[in-house]
């Protein structure tokens, strides 16, 4: 087999074993920070673009605006997650911002309620969602192409936001789950609250017209990946090192097994891992409906008067 036969077929195997045993060799060499941990995002993100723009070259700048709007609605959700609610559901030791700690953060950034939040964070929310989505398309239009789905005509004339009764039944249930709980404990579980709003909010109003766009298999794989990832980045690195926490008295239910002493890791936490690629792929196949309307941007988005 030719080096770029058995690159196109096997290279994603390689990259993936590259991918988790960088930060692992970086550990085991002392190396390992927040900031030198985020190769776990760029490696995918190094090998995914070649293939992302050759795989889009023919369907315009559709793709890659499609692209640009899903990573910066999870920045967007990120940055409120950290420095608004940051203070009230995670926590950052700001004794690690001195430039004299042993495992230094690069730079902290103040937010509200007086805590601290690195700037690894903000690298992080970039990275990640330009990982999955990259992951996602290149599984679309390569791996997986037998499952690709393009707007049908009828898709080209309605109106994409409508909304999902579905959804809607799940997230009042939510929020009924919430009082509950609230009820229950006498506590706020802020983080739930939070996902819940940033995760079934937009999926009230995208999913029942984009859920036939998407290329389901392809967003499985990348949620593996995600779970996968997400798992060797957080569980096995992070937590441990104190990298972030997270309030227990913000959280629902602690999981024992990926917990550390003193660092409890919520079950919000690995929710998470399901939501963030679902909200990002659910965007990325709703703005490329968009580009590819027929009608004007009013009735694309809400139909005739």
């Amino acid at each position: 087999m030719r080096a770029r036969d058995f690159w196109r077929d096997l290279g994603w195997l390689v990259v993936l074993v590259i991918t988790f045993a960088a930060p692992l060799t970086l550990d085991a060499a002392g190396r390992l920070t927040y900031f030198t941990s985020l190769c776990i995002w760029l490696i995918p993100i190094l090998y995914a673009w070649p293939l992302f723009h050759r795989a889009t070259a023919a369907g315009g700048n559709a793709p890659r605006r499609a692209l640009r709007w899903s990573v910066a609605a999870i920045v967007v959700l990120g940055i409120a997650l950290d420095f608004v609610f940051g203070h009230v559901i995670l926590q950052f030791d700001a004794r690690e911002c001195q430039p004299d700690a042993p495992r230094s953060y690069v730079w902290c950034l103040p937010a509200f309620g007086g805590a601290v939040v690195p700037v690894e964070e903000l690298l992080f929310y970039a990275m990640g969602p330009i990982a999955m989505v990259l992951v996602y398309v290149c599984a679309d239009y390569e791996w997986l192409s037998h499952y690709h789905r393009t707007p049908t005509e009828n898709q080209l004339t309605s109106r994409l936001l409508q909304l999902s009764p579905g959804i809607a039944a799940t997230g009042i249930a939510g929020l009924l789950a919430a009082g509950v709980f609230v009820a229950v404990t006498g506590r706020v579980p802020a983080y739930y609250l939070f996902l819940l709003a940033g995760a079934l909010l937009p999926a009230m109003f995208l999913y029942r017209c984009i859920a036939s766009l998407v290329n389901w298999p392809a967003f499985a794989l990348t949620a593996l990946y995600v779970i996968i990832t997400s798992i060797v980045w957080e569980v096995t690195l992070a937590v441990p090192r104190g990298w972030w926490g997270y309030r227990k008295e913000a959280m629902i239910l602690e999981i024992g097994t990926w917990s550390a002493p003193g660092r409890p890791f919520p079950i919000e936490a690995a929710f998470v891992w399901l939501c963030a690629p679902f909200s990002s792929l659910l965007l990325y196949e709703f703005v490329r409906a968009f580009h590819a309307h027929r009608k004007s941007t009013r009735e694309a988005l809400l139909g005739p008067r």
